[in-house]
């Protein structure tokens, strides 16, 4: 198989164009004789090319974590093709096997050899770059390496270099109590600020009663809460299974605690932003530290002031480590999302209400929800008599 010339690649670190401009040589039409037939013209270069302004529109087209993640695996990827001298696009199955054999042998800053679950996102990632190029990505090989590799890593003889799927600690309704109870805590003690609080109060409860992802939960707009009788319905724009954007709507009933109650929280923090002139934009804002939101004209933050998904994953740490959590320094916003889905299943909840609650996009991964909630009480040996 002979590999293309290098300068058809991209250039190292930069992710496959779609838009380059580039332009096929015009497909040579056989010499015949007789009467002549007329071809279609090969298309202009304009036609295959694309404005930076629609490029850029394609390219946002993709989730921002997933373009920050892709762009630094592709990085990493197109530095080591270059030091080889091999082709990263398109690229050979041998070569894409080779750059998994290599990742096995790295070390990560961390000490360890690369996680499985790592290389298979740089796997994703180069494939995915193939496809948005229009070109085909033979990653069986790849991931034959990477499946044996997995079984080294189960079994290694060493335990702390066993592989063991990572995942936060799950958040559960006590848990959620807890780090809510130290909030307040801190409050009475003087150590928080009572606008603060608030807010973190209820990225905690949202975050939990929504099943929510972090970029749902930062997203949310005023505009985006009608509320009834029965409670509050929360409209989610779009979201990592709705990239479309053709929206959601979560309706969350009137809690039973005041604490953890998401429809009198939410309306609690509406009236303090109406306090200080908000009644449109951002839902959950920056507060910097005078105490000041964002949003209004003392605040001395910089950009929109919308809270970003860094700043969800600390509200959640600092509260779980003022709670005095195990392991309190490894809580991350995901634990709210894992933690109601399993608090769900035990108690009761059907897969399907579930999967639709917190709109995943298909069963399998609420199935490890669901079978954690339920492990204690639909256990296997229940009726046996052991």
């Amino acid at each position: 198989m002979t590999e293309p010339d290098s300068d058809s690649s991209p250039p190292p670190g930069s992710l496959p164009a779609l838009a380059t401009g580039a332009v096929p040589p015009p497909r040579r039409e056989p010499v015949v004789t007789g009467t002549p037939i007329s071809s279609p013209a090969p298309p202009p270069s304009a036609d295959r090319a694309l404005s930076p302004d629609a490029a850029a529109r394609v390219a946002a087209g993709l989730a921002a974590n997933t373009t920050r993640a892709y762009t630094r695996h592709w990085t990493t990827f197109t530095r080591w093709c270059e030091l080889t001298g091999r082709t990263p696009l398109p690229v050979t199955r041998e070569t894409l096997a080779e750059y998994v054999h290599h990742l096995t042998g790295t070390t990560t800053q961390y000490g360890r050899p690369p996680a499985p679950t790592t290389i298979d996102t740089m796997l994703s990632c180069v494939q995915s770059a193939h496809k948005l190029a229009g070109l085909d990505c033979d990653a069986r090989l790849a991931r034959m390496a990477l499946r044996a590799y997995r079984q080294e890593r189960a079994k290694h003889p060493d335990p702390k270099l066993r592989y063991k799927r990572r995942r936060a600690p799950e958040i559960d309704v006590a848990a959620l109590r807890a780090m809510i109870e130290a909030i307040a805590a801190a409050v009475q003690a003087g150590e928080l600020d009572p606008v603060r609080a608030e807010r973190d109060q209820l990225v905690l409860v949202l975050g939990f009663a929504m099943m929510g992802r972090r970029s749902e939960v930062a997203a949310l707009d005023i505009e985006d809460l009608d509320f009834s009788e029965r409670g509050l319905t929360i409209t989610i724009r779009y979201s990592k299974t709705d990239q479309d954007a053709a929206g959601t709507e979560v309706r969350l009933k009137p809690g039973h605690r005041a604490a953890t109650c998401p429809v009198r929280l939410t309306q609690s923090w509406l009236t303090t932003l109406a306090e200080h002139g908000i009644t449109g934009g951002p839902l959950l804002r920056g507060i910097d530290r005078h105490g000041t939101l964002a949003g209004t004209g003392a605040f001395a933050g910089r950009g929109t002031g919308r809270i970003d998904d860094e700043t969800l994953n600390t509200i959640v740490r600092d509260a779980a480590i003022r709670a005095d959590l195990d392991d309190a320094a490894a809580y991350t916003f995901h634990g709210l999302r894992a933690g109601g889905a399993t608090s769900a299943a035990e108690s009761g909840a059907a897969p399907s209400t579930i999967q639709e609650h917190g709109r995943w996009s298909s069963l399998s991964m609420v199935f490890v929800y669901w079978r954690r909630g339920t492990a204690w009480t639909n256990g296997a040996l229940d009726g046996v008599g052991l």
